[in-house]
């Protein structure tokens, strides 16, 4: 998103939790495999921390089915396929990471850059997904 320049919302502009299906199906697809790492987990301490992180993704996957994030007006317009193309290029990366606690923390970062979501500020959403991915190139 940072390498072209976005056009500016208007007023009405919206993001519908229709248009994230394909982001709400992979944060539920993660949630599913953090299956694995909590049976797996050594501790207590360590199955509760990844049982969290399960429930945060389920969370985030049911907010955004119900979505309505408005725009603001003027600042960039993020398309619900910018959010989408985010959301797969971050399930490209961590499919590739062998170890659940590097998992685990990328996962953070895409709840982390899905929480900018509900500002509809394009200009925090875009600044979120270029930390996301800078996180995720850290991989």
């Amino acid at each position: 998103m940072a390498d072209e320049a976005l056009p500016s919302a208007t007023d009405g502009v919206a993001i519908s939790g229709a248009g994230l299906q394909d982001s709400i199906d992979c944060l539920r697809q993660w949630a599913r495999e953090l299956d694995a790492a909590v049976a797996s987990a050594t501790d207590v301490e360590e199955a509760q921390a990844v049982a969290r992180l399960q429930q945060d993704l389920l969370d985030q996957a049911l907010a955004l089915v119900g979505a309505q994030i408005d725009l603001i007006a003027g600042e960039a317009q993020v398309t619900a396929a910018h959010i989408n193309a985010a959301t797969a290029y971050a399930q490209g990366v961590i499919a590739r990471i062998a170890g659940w606690k590097q998992r685990i923390e990328k996962l953070g970062q895409v709840l982390d850059f899905l929480a900018v979501l509900s500002t509809g500020s394009g200009a925090k959403i875009v600044a979120a997904a270029v930390k996301l991915k800078q996180g995720l190139d850290e991989a």
